[in-house]
């Protein structure tokens, strides 16, 4: 899978962005936006799927996707969507609802400040071993083997604040991610 700067990604956009005055969202089942934005795309209508990137661990492996930022909305221009009879029935069937703004001129702004906002930075999501109040078990250091319960994330340096019961004496230690799996 080729790696694409978000501030590329989103530079096919920016065009139609700044073109198209009338924008709307259509609303659609999750994990279909892109299929349908690509479509409408080929099909001649401008489309915008703001996306962040979701990184998973799943035994010990790293994986990143591209997820839209809003989930099951594509945003697209409302007159090409509307009179653009080359739209096949399956898609018209996936798109669950066109959601008219109240204002035009603000969905456009909003949609402009979004795209600028993707193009210098890139969003990422991603979750560390568990939340707080869920039972882990230590995997490294001193402490291997036994269960705690998190306290407390800290997602920006990749540590977690564990309550660890060590000799009957309640413990707050802080450990890397890397050193916690989940039961």
């Amino acid at each position: 899978m080729d790696e694409v700067s978000p501030k590329l990604q989103i530079s096919g956009d920016w065009a139609s962005l700044l073109t198209v005055e009338r924008w709307a969202a259509l609303r659609m089942s999750a994990r279909w936006e892109k299929q349908i934005a690509e479509a409408l795309r080929e099909l001649g209508v401008p489309t915008f799927l703001p996306v962040m990137t979701r990184v998973v661990r799943y035994k010990s492996k790293r994986h990143e996707t591209e997820i839209p930022l809003f989930s099951g909305y594509v945003f697209c221009s409302e007159q090409d969507f509307r009179d653009n009879r080359q739209i096949p029935p399956g898609i018209r069937r996936r798109i669950a609802q066109l959601l008219v703004p109240p204002d035009y001129a603000v969905l456009r702004q909003e949609l402009l400040e979004i795209a600028e906002f993707l193009s210098d930075n890139r969003l990422v999501q991603e979750r560390l071993v568990g939340r707080p109040g869920d039972l882990v078990r230590v995997k490294g250091g001193m402490f291997a083997g036994q269960s705690a319960i998190i306290r407390k994330l800290h997602p920006d340096q990749r540590r977690l604040t564990l309550g660890i019961t060590f000799i009957g004496v309640q413990l707050e230690v802080v450990l890397d991610e890397d050193q916690v799996e989940r039961f």
